[in-house]
């Protein structure tokens, strides 16, 4: 007999796909994954790490289902058990720093310069994902406004450093040879003036 989800068997139930790890509504179909202290939350040796939990109602099913928050999130999670949600829109967050870069040309609107989100970062978690290496914690990178570099894990987030690293070096290169070029253009044009 073929092992069908409960989902299939029933559609207006959450099968595992939109259920976080350790839910209660898995108990006993998959363990809770630790996520790993972040330096807003500190892990004491030997102590267990406080986890905050709150309840909402699945717009799906229409039961309550508990979710377990990512160590160090700042979402107030209010609002979620105050309305019954989708279990896909519920998401932690923990803010990390925001950078700026002031551009002119092309990308802005006005003649002067503006300032563009550049190379910000946030540390998310989606716990009812369908897609499992959503659910733990993850790095979304902000290459530049609304283009974003996501689902990073620890070992994707230090090879997209590493990339970056040799990147910033070709572009040193490529500053050097731009000034060069820029004078050698100028030049140009004042002997043909």
């Amino acid at each position: 007999m073929e092992n069908l989800s409960t989902a299939a068997k029933n559609p207006s139930f959450e099968d595992e796909t939109t259920q976080p790890f350790g839910s209660s509504c898995q108990t006993g179909r998959l363990q809770s994954i630790p996520a790993a202290p972040t330096e807003h939350e500190p892990a004491a040796m030997g102590a267990p790490t406080v986890r905050r939990t709150f309840t909402f109602t699945s717009a799906v099913t229409g039961e309550n289902v508990t979710a377990t928050c990512m160590p160090g999130c700042t979402v107030d999670h209010k609002a979620d058990s105050n309305t019954p949600e989708h279990p896909h829109d519920i998401y932690c967050n923990i803010p990390g720093t925001v950078g700026e870069l002031p551009l002119f040309g092309p990308l802005c609107d006005t003649g002067n310069p503006e300032d563009f989100r550049f190379l910000s970062w946030q540390i998310e978690s989606r716990p009812f994902s369908a897609r499992p290496a959503e659910r733990l914690p993850f790095v979304a990178i902000e290459a530049i406004d609304d283009h974003y570099i996501e689902y990073l894990d620890p070992d994707t987030l230090e090879m997209v450093i590493g990339r970056l690293q040799k990147r910033v070096e070709s572009l040193r290169k490529a500053h050097a040879q731009l000034v060069n070029v820029r004078t050698a253009y100028l030049n140009l044009q004042e002997m043909a003036a």
